[in-house]
Parts: C-alpha cells; structure tokens; sequence
C-alpha cells in the first residue's frame, strides 16, 4: 500500500521492498534476493564487480500465537536460528521490529539488554526469562531505543511501520500514507461534506447538531445566529456550552474542518487554490493561505508538494498509455 501511495505522489520507483523469511533464513516470499545496486567500478579488464548481497534496512519479528509463557519459551528456543539474523542487521544500522510476542526473540537475541522496552502483558515474565535486565516501559505501546522497536499490539503494526519509515528519511511519503492508511476522526468527519448525500436523520443534541451544521456548511460563509439557529438555542448558550465542550469557538471549529477539508483537496486534487478556497468557504486565497499557514506552518502550495497523493498533471496517464 505504502509503494501505491508513492506511485499516487509520482514517484516513479517502489520505495519498500518485502521479503519473508523462516526463522532458519529461507526466503518464502517477497524478493528472491536483496542486493545492492551494480558498482560503477570496474575490475581488471572492463569486467564490471557483481552486485553483493544487502542485509534489509528493516527487519520485523511478527511473534507467534502463543497460548501462555511456556509456550512461548519453547517457540523461542525452536526458532533461535534467527538470532544471529536480528544482531547482523541491527549491527549493520537496520531497525529491528518485534511485534507482540516477538518482543520474545528480540530479547532472546540480546537487543533488549540494559535497555527500555515495551512488553505485552500477558508475557512479562516469559519475556523477562530471555532478558532479566530489561527496563520495562509501562503507560506506552511501543518503545524504540538505538533502533530497536518493541510494540505490545500487533494491531499497531500500521503505525510503527510508519515511524519507521519516517526514521529512515521516508518523512514525506510516510506521513502522506499516515493520512491514508490511520483512522483520523476529523477527516472521517468530513465525508458528508465530500458526500453530500449521505444526511444523518438521527435526533441530535444542540451542541452536535451545531457541530454537524459547521460540517455540512463549511463551504459557506460563517453565520453564528445560522449556527445557532441550527442547533436550536441562542447564540450566547451555544457559544457557552460550546466553548466547555469542545474547548473553541464554533468559528475556531470552522477554521479547523475548512483546513482538514483543504489538506483533503491538496493532496489528492488538481484544483487552483482560488477553487479550494470557494469550496472551502474563504471568500479568497488570501484568506485560505493566511489560515492555512497559522494552522499548519505551510503555504498551500508547499504542503501540496509535500503531500500530494496523485502524479503531477503532466504524468497523467503516462501508466495507462
């Protein structure tokens, strides 16, 4: 998905190549091989130097489905193999993953010695059995330290990927696949604004029906007596009860749904910032790119660049010729 969203953003190459591996290193899927790219070089009489084999710049530990501790003590001892893989990698500069009952063999491999790490609770002391001087970090679900990535979920195998991406100088290409691929409640918010025929007929409270009419409404210049009109009250008990609330004016509300909605058409969009201001309800790109910048530190034009997920236009349809 991450290599989809590269070729959306233009980027003529795959940037995340996947190989998997039996704990004993044999390859079942992904790549046949990962090898560096030919040397330039040449040897002796025009022969050019074969490419050698390159260790992955991440390695992910997925865990088993182990029923309790000793369980898990035996997987681990079964599939030792692969821990001179993880101190070869880590010891090369790549980032070592272990997910939920992976942590196991991180531990096991010595990665997790003397140093802070997330343990899924069901597993501490089996864990712990493989390495005593761990340093347990509570309150957290994951935990990196010198490359080394411990995640007590494999539900957040999504987000620590992404981070991971973004540690390895992917920054813009993982915080655009953030946006895709996590839930964000605010960008969900705004599909009705995106599809305008999906209208809740659920009875509302004043505050949420205020909230919704901000969302349907967006487009539209701002009008408190409308909002409040919308809910049901007066004015000056919704911008009361609002304010306790949700912490903001519905104004300030406004602001915030018309940038999301704004980053939303950036990103995946050819329209002018004159239209994505109309369709956002700023009365010109004046005004989107002053809210735009103190909202988010960027001009529109920058965080497009940054954060499309479509070809530029030119490319267009080059991969369908």
């Amino acid at each position: 998905m991450v290599n989809t969203i590269a070729r959306l953003r233009g980027l003529r190459h795959d940037r995340v190549a996947l190989q998997h591996r039996t704990p004993t290193g044999r390859i079942t899927r992904g790549l046949a091989a990962i090898q560096t790219r030919e040397a330039s070089s040449k040897e002796q009489v025009g022969r050019a130097r074969q490419p050698s084999p390159r260790l992955p710049d991440v390695l992910v530990v997925p865990g088993w489905q182990a029923r309790n501790g000793p369980h898990l003590n035996r997987l681990v001892a079964r599939d030792r193999a692969a821990c001179d893989r993880l101190r070869t990698v880590h010891a090369a500069g790549g980032q070592v993953i272990g997910l939920f009952t992976g942590v196991a063999l991180l531990a096991e491999a010595g990665l997790l010695d003397d140093s802070p790490a997330v343990i899924p609770w069901p597993f501490v002391p089996a864990v712990l059995r493989h390495a005593p001087s761990l340093q347990i970090v509570t309150g957290a679900s994951h935990a990196q330290h010198q490359r080394v990535w411990t995640v007590d979920s494999p539900l957040l195998a999504t987000d620590v990927a992404l981070m991971v991406l973004q540690a390895g100088g992917l920054q813009a290409l993982a915080e655009s696949a953030r946006a895709v691929l996590l839930h964000s409640p605010q960008r969900q918010g705004l599909v009705r604004a995106v599809a305008q025929d999906a209208r809740s007929r659920v009875g509302l409270g004043s505050l949420e029906r205020a909230r919704r009419w901000l969302e349907d409404h967006l487009h539209e210049p701002y009008s408190l007596s409308d909002t409040a009109r919308a809910a049901a009250t007066s004015e000056r008990s919704l911008l009361r009860h609002f304010g306790q609330t949700f912490g903001q004016t519905p104004l300030q509300m406004l602001h915030e749904l018309r940038v999301t909605r704004a980053r939303m058409l950036l990103e995946t969009t050819y329209l002018s910032t004159e239209a994505i201001a109309e369709r956002c309800g700023w009365r010109d790109p004046v005004m989107l790119r002053e809210v735009f910048r103190r909202a988010t530190g960027m001009t529109p034009a920058a965080y497009r660049e940054r954060f499309r997920l479509r070809s530029s236009r030119r490319e267009w349809g080059k991969d369908l010729a």
